[in-house]
């Protein structure tokens, strides 16, 4: 390209898009705070308001919400633009975190926590609307990169910051102290939202509105198979898989199920590498705590400097003009490699830190894939169906977590956890699989000619 034309590219920073960008950012950031944060003060939370034994559903309520708000800000978004569904969810999400600060009991906490997840489902279905919109194409994978940039400080401080507010102000006001910053995303994109104009939806006639509460309720019974760790949980496995299938076929687009080329294919492979490193990742803790007896804080460093590799492999797609197949595979491949390198810590002769560069590697797969994968969606979906192709990119995501989450559970459940070595390497062998047949499939996020 000559001079000039690079000089007529629009740039990142240039002034007018200074508030979209910081609106953006702060509001995914705040996405990034409060799920660091969730997960350093729930047992606390769960000690003070005699709740141990819902303990995990402080985590699960959020999550299953959030599938509902995807589903319902989709369909909004692509009818209204992505204003009322972002500002709806950011009042939901601050609706739930003040519920959850003030929260006399467990069952007033776990309400807070589904009305966050409504909020949060919605907020980010939306910014990807709000990305596809505001920003020329040729920019949104630096925005992209830079909306992954925005869990690294989060990763690396708010941990900490959180344990600090919960030991000298206590735990509800680690929730109540996020709502203003919320509030204040909230205000630097109201200007910009009202420059957008909702555009004519195209019809979703196979979509239902109760798809998203039937996948949800799929996926919880997925996530409590993979709690009881016993038994008991293959029946509910089983009755996830039935409940879910359908309506996760009417979300997704058509053909993403056997990943037809396009647009089908980018947003199930989201959901097949999400399934590799998330499933991986979910154990990672517990074989470093059980097999190498680390402390809970040495077996977070891998799990942070992961978000590190990730922000690095987003820039680096940031950067990079076309081969779009090469970069994720190269992706899928980082994850493959990263999963089976675990393989090496779960016997108790390695050391537990070969997890900090094996994640990291990992991590950086993750960076490079998934938010390309986002920028194809924008750039293969008519702009009347951004909203619904978003969220059901983040069902795949989300379904694909699951999955991953429960197929390595269930290797768990069959060895014992009193052999969880053996286990972890069958687990991670298994997913690291997955991540492979991915980069195999990769080439077919082109589209057919």
């Amino acid at each position: 390209m000559s001079a000039e034309g690079e000089a007529a590219q629009p740039r990142i920073f240039a002034r007018q898009y200074w508030l979209p960008l910081t609106g953006v950012t702060i509001v995914m950031t705040v996405v990034a705070i409060e799920a660091m944060a969730v997960a350093t003060v729930m047992p606390t939370v769960a000690h003070a308001l005699n709740g141990a034994r819902y303990y995990s559903w402080g985590f699960t309520a959020y999550l299953l919400a959030d599938v509902v708000g995807m589903v319902d800000a989709g369909r909004r978004a692509d009818r209204q633009g992505p204003g009322p569904a972002l500002l709806g969810g950011l009042g939901l999400f601050a609706a739930g975190l003040l519920v959850a600060s003030a929260a006399p009991d467990i069952a007033v906490f776990l309400v807070g926590r589904v009305l966050q997840g409504l909020g949060g489902g919605s907020i980010i279905v939306a910014l990807y609307v709000l990305v596809a919109r505001a920003f020329p194409a040729s920019m949104r994978p630096k925005v992209f990169a830079l909306l992954s940039t925005a869990w690294v400080v989060p990763a690396l401080v708010g941990p900490a910051l959180a344990g600090i507010v919960t030991d000298s102000l206590g735990w509800r006001w680690v929730f109540a102290g996020i709502a203003p910053i919320a509030l204040g995303g909230t205000l630097l994109l109201v200007p910009v939202l009202r420059t957008l104009e909702p555009r004519p939806a195209a019809a979703h006639p196979t979509a239902r509105p109760s798809d998203g509460f039937r996948l949800a309720a799929a996926l919880g019974l997925l996530q409590l198979a993979v709690q009881l760790l016993d038994w008991r949980g293959a029946p509910l496995a089983v009755a996830g898989v039935a409940v879910g299938f359908r309506p996760l076929r009417r979300l997704l687009p058509a053909g993403s199920l056997r990943l037809a080329h396009g647009l089908p294919a980018v947003v199930a492979l989201r959901g097949v590498i999400t399934c590799a490193f998330f499933g991986a990742e979910a154990y990672l803790p517990l074989t470093l705590t059980r097999v190498h007896g680390g402390s809970p804080r040495v077996v977070g460093i891998p799990l942070t400097l992961a978000a590190l590799g990730w922000a690095a492999g987003s820039w680096l797609q940031g950067r990079s003009v076309g081969r779009r197949v090469a970069l994720v595979r190269a992706g899928f491949a980082l994850v493959a490699a990263g999963v089976a390198a675990l393989v090496v810590i779960d016997v108790h002769q390695t050391s537990l830190w070969l997890a900090v560069p094996i994640w990291t590697v990992a991590g950086a797969g993750m960076g490079l894939a998934i938010t390309l994968v986002a920028v194809l969606v924008l750039e293969l979906s008519p702009e009347a169906e951004q909203g619904a192709n978003s969220a059901a990119l983040q069902i795949s995501d989300m379904t694909g977590s699951v999955v991953g989450i429960a197929g390595a559970g269930a290797v768990i459940t069959a060895f014992g956890v009193h052999n969880l070595s053996a286990a972890a390497v069958v687990a991670d062998i298994g997913l690291a699989t997955v991540a492979a047949l991915g980069m195999v499939l990769a080439g077919r996020i082109s589209v057919r000619r």
